[in-house]
């Protein structure tokens, strides 16, 4: 049963009409996944810094302080109810790809792995090629956008979430050293390259991504929010009971980690409004971004036109 919750989101996209209704925005461009990284990113940081903002930051913060203060509890209770439901609290997944000795590829084999392969990226990955491929295939705009913008939304959440973790520095509760877990900020890329559960754990991108990609349908397809909402509600649950129970995350981590999914969600489905503008504003001054590929590497290219 677990196994076809998975596969659900990952095919949701085909269980869907793509125009059971009025969706008006503009096809995006491809290159817009990358081209927009930086005025989503931007848009991400006002958004989330004016006066309006202050009620969910008191939210954010409150409820991670209050975690904060029961986290070595909660993190014995997970361990202590994971045992006794049967749900192991180490890691079982297998790898079934790997490349240069990376694992590329680990797919679950019991209860415990799978509730942690619901925040897998290659299960977000593969809902947005869902998406992305009915709306190419079908010639369907929706669909087509939703998955370009659930691709775009994680390359923009991971930036965030990276600079946030290098920046912390906070144990995993499994390499604990104190109690809740020692924070080391900034450490170096050679540190936490080689001990990364030392220094990553604040906060959580597998509920981040996870909250991104449901509000991303969910915004696409406001129709079917009457089911999209319960079922992230039972799968962030899952997920973030399991990352507790095998000692990846604390309860903490959480908070931070879902509203940075709403947001950077909401400021990637913008991407096809600010295209609309686009027409009026290109006679007027304005940045450029676009990839272009030399002979020696990728190049990400700023232009201003006046």
């Amino acid at each position: 049963m677990l196994r076809l919750v998975i596969v659900l989101l990952c095919c949701i996209s085909g269980t869907v009409q793509a125009e059971t209704a009025e969706y008006t925005k503009p096809k995006l461009s491809l290159w817009s996944v990358a081209t927009e990284i930086p005025q989503t990113s931007w848009n991400t940081l006002e958004y989330s810094f004016t006066r309006d903002s202050l009620p969910s930051w008191a939210i954010i913060i409150g409820s991670t302080a209050v975690l904060y203060h029961y986290d070595d509890d909660i993190y014995a209770g997970a361990r202590h109810d994971g045992a006794r439901w049967n749900i192991a609290s180490e890691d079982h997944t297998k790898t079934m790809w790997s490349a240069y000795g990376i694992d590329i590829l680990r797919v679950p084999t019991d209860t415990g792995s799978y509730l942690y392969f619901l925040g897998d990226g290659w299960v977000h990955m593969g809902t947005a090629a869902g998406f992305f491929l009915t709306g190419y295939f079908g010639d369907h705009v929706r669909p087509y956008n939703t998955g370009l913008e659930l691709l775009h939304g994680m390359i923009v959440s991971t930036i965030f979430n990276q600079v946030l973790k290098r920046s912390t520095g906070r144990e995993s509760p499994n390499r604990a050293t104190e109690p809740r877990g020692k924070w080391r900020p900034f450490p170096s890329v050679n540190a936490y390259g080689q001990n990364t559960a030392m220094y990553d754990a604040f906060p959580s991108g597998h509920i981040m991504t996870a909250t991104l990609t449901f509000t991303t349908i969910a915004m696409n397809y406001p129709e079917y929010r009457w089911y999209i909402y319960p079922v992230e509600g039972v799968w962030l649950t899952a997920l973030g009971f399991q990352m507790v129970n095998n000692g990846v995350h604390w309860a903490s981590d959480y908070p931070l980690g879902i509203a940075m999914g709403y947001v950077i969600a909401k400021m990637s489905v913008h991407m096809a409004e600010r295209s609309t503008d686009m027409a009026s504003k290109i006679d007027q001054p304005h940045w450029a971004f676009y990839p272009a590929m030399t002979p020696d590497a990728p190049t990400m290219n700023a232009v201003y036109q006046f």
